[in-house]
Order: C-alpha cells, then sequence, then structure tokens
C-alpha cells in the first residue's frame, strides 16, 4: 500500500507540474522556463523505491525489516534533492525553506506513518531535521539578516526559519505519538479478534460476542430461565453398525446439519453434540419473552425434517429421533481452564428435559414436552396435534410432570 501510494504521489507530482509548466509556457513563452530538476529528481526517487518494493514483494523477497531501508531511502531522496536545489540556485542556508523539495519532508513523514512502526517515524522525523540542517549550515547560515529596505518583509531570516523548522519537529513528533496510538489499538484488536477464534473453537459462537466483554455475565455464571431441548437420533447402533467408518462420519454430518440448521432458524444455541444426540437451549446469552415458542416451533422443525429426510432414504431404514422439552431455571456460564474453556447448562430444568427425551424413546414418540413449556408458548393443545400422557414422575425429579406427545401428520409422533 505504502509503495502504491508512493507512487501515486510521484505521478500526481509529475502531472501538476506537466499542468503549471503549460498554463506558465502559455503565458510566457516556454523559452523562458527553467527544467525543476530537484522535482524531478524526487518524481525520480520515489517512483524508482515504489518499483523497488513492488517488486519485491511480487518475488516474495520483501521483509518487514526493510521498512527501515526504504524509509531512508525516501530521507536520502529528500535531502538529496534539497542539496541540489540550494546548490543549482546557489541559495544561503537561511532560503532552504524556499524550495519547493523541502515541503517533501511532510509526504516522507505520512509514507511511513502508515507502517504503524513508532521507531520508524521518529527516526525518519530525525534524519530529516538532521539532514536539512546539515544542508544549510553547508550552504551557510547567517545569525543576523541583512536590513531590508522599506515595504519588504523578511522570510529567510533565522528566527521564523527556527519557528518553522519547530513546527516540523513537533509534527514529526505528533504522527510518532498518533502512530504508536493507533499500533495499541490495532494490536489491541489483532489480539481480541486472536481470542475470539480461539473461543470459536471450543463455544457456541452465539456466546463468544459476550465472553469477550470486560465484565462478561457468563465468566461469573448466571441464572435465568431457558427453554431446553434434548435431541437423540433412536437406534444408531442398528442404523451405523454395518457402514464402514467413514459412512458413519457422513451420516453422523448429515443429521448434526439437520440440527443446526433448525436451531439457527429458530435461535437457538447448541450446547453440545454427543455422539448422535444434542443439547439445544433458548434463552442464552438473554433470556426472551418468545424463548419456549421458537423452542417449540424448532422441535417441529426438526420433526418435520427427519421425515423429509426419510423420504429420499431407503423404506426398510427409517430414521426416528427422541425429543424432550422443558422450561425452568437453569445455571448458564463458562467453565474449566483458560486452554479448555466449556460453557454449560446445568439445572433442574435441564435434567427434566433429558428425562423427557428419555421417556419419549420409551413410549416410541418422537416429541414429548411438558405442560410448562406449552403453557410458556401459548401452544393451543388440540388433541389432533397434542396427546396428552398423563401426569408422570421422572427419575431424579421430586415434583411430578405433566407430559404431552407431539402428532405430526397423518401418521402420529410414533
Amino acid at each position: 500500500m505504502i509503495a502504491w501510494l508512493r507512487l501515486t504521489v510521484a505521478l500526481l507530482l509529475a502531472s501538476f507540474l506537466v499542468a503549471s509548466y503549460v498554463a506558465l509556457g502559455i503565458g510566457a513563452g516556454i523559452r523562458t522556463l527553467r527544467p525543476p530538476v530537484p522535482s524531478l529528481f524526487m518524481i525520480g526517487g520515489f517512483s524508482l523505491t515504489s518499483l523497488a518494493a513492488l517488486t519485491l514483494i511480487r518475488m516474495r523477497r520483501y521483509r518487514p525489516t526493510m521498512g527501515w531501508a526504504f524509509a531512508s531511502l525516501d530521507v536520502a531522496i529528500t535531502i538529496a534533492a534539497i542539496a541540489e536545489g540550494v546548490l543549482r540556485n546557489r541559495l544561503s542556508g537561511n532560503n532552504i525553506f524556499l524550495l519547493a523539495s523541502a515541503w517533501a519532508a511532510p509526504l516522507v513523514l505520512a509514507f511511513n506513518a502508515m507502517r504503524y512502526r513508532p521507531a520508524i517515524v521518529a527516526g525518519t522525523a530525525v534524519s530529516l531535521v538532521l539532514g536539512s540542517l546539515a544542508v544549510a549550515f553547508w550552504a551557510g547560515v547567517s545569525l543576523l539578516a541583512p536590513p531590508l529596505p522599506p515595504g519588504y518583509a523578511r522570510f529567510a531570516d533565522l528566527p521564523a526559519n527556527a519557528v518553522r523548522a519547530s513546527i516540523f519537529i513537533l509534527v514529526g513528533l505528533c504522527l510518532t505519538l498518533v502512530v504508536q496510538r493507533e499500533r495499541r489499538l490495532l494490536v489491541r484488536a489483532l489480539t481480541e479478534q486472536r481470542e475470539r477464534s480461539i473461543l470459536t473453537r471450543f463455544l457456541p459462537t452465539e456466546v463468544v460476542p459476550e465472553l469477550t466483554r470486560p465484565e462478561s455475565r457468563l465468566r461469573r455464571g448466571i441464572s435465568q430461565q431457558c427453554t431446553i431441548l434434548f435431541v437423540d437420533l433412536r437406534n444408531s447402533t442398528h442404523l451405523t453398525e454395518r457402514m464402514l467408518p467413514e459412512q458413519v462420519a457422513d451420516f453422523l454430518t448429515r443429521f448434526r446439519r439437520r440440527i443446526t440448521r433448525g436451531v439457527h432458524e429458530h435461535g437457538g444455541l447448541i450446547e453440545k453434540f454427543a455422539g448422535d444426540g444434542a443439547l439445544i437451549v433458548f434463552g442464552v446469552p438473554d433470556p426472551q419473552p418468545d424463548d419456549a415458542c421458537r423452542a417449540l416451533a424448532c422441535a417441529k422443525s426438526l420433526v418435520s425434517a427427519i421425515a423429509e429426510w426419510n423420504r429420499n432414504r431407503p423404506p426398510a431404514a427409517p430414521l426416528t429421533v427422541a425429543m424432550g422439552l422443558h422450561t425452568g431455571e437453569c445455571f448458564c456460564g463458562v467453565v474449566g481452564e483458560e486452554a479448555r474453556l466449556e460453557f454449560t447448562v446445568l439445572g433442574d430444568a435441564v435434567n427434566v428435559a433429558a428425562r423427557l427425551e428419555s421417556f419419549a424413546k420409551h413410549r416410541n414418540e418422537m416429541l414429548i414436552a411438558s405442560k410448562r413449556v406449552l403453557a410458556e408458548a401459548h401452544e393451543p393443545l388440540d388433541r389432533h396435534t397434542w396427546q396428552h400422557l398423563g401426569i408422570e414422575w421422572l427419575r431424579g425429579h421430586e415434583a411430578s410432570i405433566d407430559v404431552y406427545a407431539y402428532r405430526y401428520g397423518d401418521t402420529g409422533g410414533k
């Protein structure tokens, strides 16, 4: 980018120079114009260094340490152009700021500020100042300017030039501080992005933005209402025992892809996949009023997705799933060491959903939901859609649960 910018600036300088000479030539006659050797020297020098950098980049030979070399070349070209202008025009050191080439120094600083390396910017500024002062003292600097005729303003006396040099030094200092600050911000952004990419390897992508915040609630762990959906593929051992290992991997990938698509469409979060099963959570990181409604819609869509998949499979090997759905208070948070973090959801609601999924297997049902989650979702308990299975006492749960089985299509839920 710096090479292309430097080359573009050189071409623009050349075009401005040609345009100004055409305008002056029309008014004064081209024979009276003198060639601007310092400007041409800078244009050629910037163009050659840019082409050299682009060639190294194309050949994959460019290294970050070469930034110092190209910054030094920029400084050398500028100082050489200043010296040539002083020599050609026989100027004293006091008149160095009359040269157009002296005002290329801010351009050189701007080029190197794009490297995001404060040391190069500071070194470039110091080199330009010292080089310009060396040329000025070589050309001769008078401390006291000779008196001027009335009506003339002083431009090249030492106090004014000292102010101009001080301004340039301060510009270099400010640019160094700006680049240092921008580099810190850039490094911080890259570090956060790297940490986020590492987190996404272990954690659901939905909770990563929350975890990268300075005061993350999930780092401490929170307790809130969630809707839990357990999904498990029934008779998976019988289905895969005759498959080759690569066929098993492809089959499970297809199954998980359908689960993932349905969960993402309804705004859920896959807490984890375990073999041919999945634990899905709605309400993390922030609970919403329609969590139960979306969870129920997701469960129904998974029933439809499996039915659609069966239409493209051999009739002798249909797939069936068992799902349990419940809502309640849960603990949500990240546990483990920094090298191996794990997002987890714990609580009675998780246990009940797991028991309902096991109960669905036992009753040969595809989806069993608690009455509480159906009430939270404002689901009409139509007997053609939901069959009341009664009040059940689930293992590990003190209170009884009123449960319903979902009926899909004409074949029911079985």
